[in-house]
């Protein structure tokens, strides 16, 4: 009698094991984005803060004063890019703060371009190279 109960525990408990495994594969990708840093992002806006054009050849950026690093003529972003396997990470890109006002940086920089997004906003501290979710504004 003992060893039949014991046998029954045996199954019932691995297939409650087997279960558990399942329901976790199934819901890991939904934790694991629940516990990346949140992120909001915003276009790359080409152009300059007086609306002129300007003489040189370099392209000028406005930024949100909230996307950029600065540390006094320069700065840095976070881009969002999609690695091999289709997971977001950020980048961080150098800049050159030509000039500010209210809602915008100026800027140049050699590692930007007009279709890339930049993080304006972030859950908590992001670095080059994190894996992060990006939250999307309704």
């Amino acid at each position: 009698m003992t060893k039949n109960r014991l046998k029954k525990f045996s199954i019932r408990a691995t297939v409650a094991f087997f279960i558990i495994l399942a329901v976790l594969t199934y819901l890991s990708g939904t934790i694991d984005n629940m516990l990346l840093p949140k992120v909001k992002t915003s276009d790359v806006i080409v152009g300059t803060l007086s609306g002129e054009a300007n003489g040189n050849m370099q392209t000028k950026y406005l930024l949100p004063l909230s996307s950029v690093n600065s540390f006094g003529e320069n700065g840095s972003v976070f881009v969002i890019n999609t690695d091999e396997s289709e997971k977001t990470r950020v980048n961080e890109v150098s800049v050159t703060i030509t000039g500010e006002d209210d809602l915008y940086y100026e800027v140049t920089s050699t590692g930007l371009f007009s279709d890339m997004k930049i993080v304006y906003k972030a859950s908590k501290s992001i670095s080059d190279g994190d894996r992060v979710y990006i939250e999307e504004d309704y």
